[in-house]
């Protein structure tokens, strides 16, 4: 079975991107180091080597 995926993403404001996707909205902010997004349950902080395919990712979920 496919399954699809929808996902959009809008500029707000330099380095400030609004996300969309059928399961909610996050919003990202950019730099050319560190990229940092706070989604409904929790905040995404990444990092990754340009041209390497090396990243990190540090997922901190909301306590409720």
């Amino acid at each position: 079975m496919i399954q699809w995926r929808f996902w959009r993403r809008f500029r707000i404001a330099p380095h400030t991107m609004l996300n969309v996707s059928k399961r909610g909205m996050s919003i990202s902010f950019l730099s050319k180091l560190l990229n940092v997004t706070f989604g409904r349950h929790g905040v995404r902080f990444s990092s990754g080597l340009r041209g390497t395919g090396l990243s990190i990712f540090k997922y901190l979920k909301f306590k409720k």
